[in-house]
C-alpha cells in the first residue's frame, strides 16, 4: 500500500489573524492553523489553557443523577465498591474517585481486574463474588461499564444500584439499567466532552460531587479537598490513553503537569527516577514514552494494584521498590512484545499472499494478550491496514485490533457482532 503525502496549505488570513492574536512567529501560526485552530480565540485558549475554562460539570447528561446518589451513600454509610480497569487510564480514574470518597468518609473499597484472569469489565461474577458477599449498597464504574449488562441485571437483582462513568464507544444494544451513566460518547452529550478520557469523566464526577456535598455541608466536620491535587492522575491517565489533547483534555493536561512539576506525588517522582528521568520541566512526552508505558506494564503482564499502590504511596521509600517493580515489568512487556512481533513480521515476509488484502488478521496459540494492542498497533502503522492480533486458547481467541484513520474499525466489528462473543 502506497503512501501519498500532502501538504497542508493554511489559509493565510487565518495564519495572519493567529500570529497577531498570539504575537508569535508566523510558522508557529501556520501549524496551529493546520491543526483545525479556527481563530484567534481558540489559539490563545490551546496555547494557554487554564482551568478556569473548564466547562461546567452540570453539563453532562447524568452527572446530578449520580453525585446524589454518592451522597446518600455517604450519609447511609453504604460499602461503596469503585471498579476500574486495568489500564493506565483505568488505574488513575481509580485512584481519582477512591482518594476522593476516601477523603469524603466513605466505606469504600476499589477492585482492579487481572487482564487474562478476569477480562475486561465488570461482570456477573463480580457482583456474587465481591458485591454481595460484601454487602456493597453502590458499585462506581471508571472507564468501563458501558457494556456491563448482565452485571448491571446481577447488581440490581441484589439491590444494588450502579453508576457508570465510561468513555468508549457505545455498542447498537445501547446502555445498561445502571442507576446513572455519564459517558461522553452518549448521543446528546455536548460535543466539548466527547475525547475526555475515563479519568476525565471520573474526575468530573468528583467535581459535581464535590459541590454537592458542599451544599449540604459536608465540609463543615473535615477538609475539603483541593481538586488540583488529583490533577496529575488525570493528566497521567488522559496522556497515556491517547485522547486528543485539545479542548477540556488540554486544560486538565497542562494542569497535572503543572501539579506534576512542582510537586509531584511520592510514586510520580519514584517512578520519574527510576526510568531515569532527570530534566525539568516533564512534559507529555515523558508520561506518553516513560510513565505511561510503565503504569500500564502492570496491567499486561502482572497486576494493575501494582501501579495503583505505586500511585497511592505515602513516601518515597514506599514507592521506590514499586517503581524498580513496575520498570521490570515494562522490560519484560517488551521482550514478550517483541518476541509476537518478530514472529508474526517473520511469517508475513515468508509469503506474500496477503499484501493486496485490505485488513489482516493474525492468530497464534497462546500469545500473551497483555501485548497484543501493542503488536496490532505496531504492525497496522507498518503495513497501513487495519490489523487484528489474536491469541487461541481452550476453544477461544481473544485479542486486539488497531486500525488507520481512514477506516472506523468499530463500525467494521459491529457489523459482525453475531460471529464475535464481545468486542469493544
Amino acid at each position: 500500500m502506497q503512501l501519498q503525502w500532502k501538504i497542508l496549505q493554511p489559509d493565510r488570513n487565518l495564519v495572519r489573524e493567529i500570529q497577531q492574536g498570539l504575537q508569535c512567529h508566523p510558522l508557529t501560526a501556520a501549524i496551529l492553523a493546520n491543526r483545525n485552530i479556527a481563530s484567534s480565540h481558540q489559539a490563545v485558549h490551546f496555547m494557554q489553557p487554564g482551568l478556569e475554562n473548564l466547562p461546567a460539570p452540570t453539563a453532562l447528561k447524568g452527572i446530578q443523577k449520580a453525585a446524589e446518589r454518592i451522597v446518600r451513600a455517604l450519609r447511609l454509610q453504604e460499602k461503596i465498591m469503585v471498579f476500574g480497569d486495568y489500564d493506565a487510564d483505568g488505574i488513575t480514574a481509580t485512584a481519582v474517585m477512591f482518594n476522593f470518597l476516601k477523603a469524603a468518609g466513605a466505606d469504600v473499597f476499589y477492585h482492579l481486574p487481572h487482564r487474562v484472569e478476569e477480562g475486561y469489565g465488570l461482570l456477573p461474577m463480580h457482583i456474587m463474588q465481591l458485591g454481595v458477599p460484601q454487602r456493597v449498597g453502590l458499585i462506581i464504574t471508571v472507564d468501563c461499564g458501558s457494556s456491563s449488562f448482565d452485571a448491571v441485571a446481577a447488581a440490581k437483582r441484589f439491590g444494588i444500584d450502579v453508576i457508570v462513568t465510561d468513555h468508549h464507544n457505545i455498542n447498537g444494544g445501547g446502555l445498561p439499567e445502571a442507576h446513572a451513566v455519564i459517558n461522553p460518547k452518549m448521543a446528546d452529550q455536548p460535543t466539548e466532552f466527547s475525547d475526555l478520557a475515563g479519568v476525565g469523566v471520573a474526575f468530573y464526577l468528583v467535581i459535581a460531587l464535590r459541590a454537592a456535598l458542599r451544599a449540604q455541608g459536608w465540609w463543615q466536620d473535615r477538609p475539603e479537598p483541593n481538586l488540583k491535587s488529583y490533577c496529575d492522575l488525570v493528566a497521567i491517565g488522559t496522556i497515556a490513553d491517547m485522547v486528543s489533547l485539545k479542548g477540556v483534555n488540554r486544560i486538565l493536561a497542562r494542569a497535572g503537569l503543572d501539579q506534576i512539576n512542582t510537586d509531584p506525588r511520592p510514586g510520580v517522582k519514584a517512578l520519574l527516577n527510576a526510568c531515569g528521568v532527570r530534566h525539568t520541566p516533564i512534559n507529555a512526552e515523558d508520561i506518553s514514552f516513560r510513565l505511561g508505558p510503565r503504569i500500564n506494564a502492570a496491567g499486561r503482564v502482572a497486576h494493575p494494584r501494582i501501579a495503583f499502590d505505586l500511585l497511592n504511596a505515602p513516601c518515597l521509600e514506599a514507592a521506590r521498590p514499586l517503581a524498580e517493580d513496575l520498570n521490570v515489568l515494562n522490560s519484560r512487556r517488551q521482550e514478550t512484545e517483541n518476541e509476537i512481533f518478530q514472529q508474526i513480521i517473520g511469517s508475513l515476509e515468508k509469503r506474500r499472499d496477503w499484501s493486496t488484502r485490505n485488513s489482516l488478521l493474525l492468530a497464534g496459540c497462546d500469545w500473551h494478550e497483555g501485548v497484543l494492542g501493542i503488536v496490532a498497533a505496531k504492525l497496522a502503522a507498518r503495513y497501513h491496514r487495519p490489523v487484528m492480533v489474536v491469541s487461541a486458547r481452550e476453544g477461544m481467541a481473544k485479542g486486539s485490533a488497531r486500525s488507520v484513520p481512514q477506516v472506523d474499525l468499530y463500525a467494521a466489528l459491529a457489523q459482525c457482532a453475531h460471529l464475535l462473543e464481545k468486542y469493544g
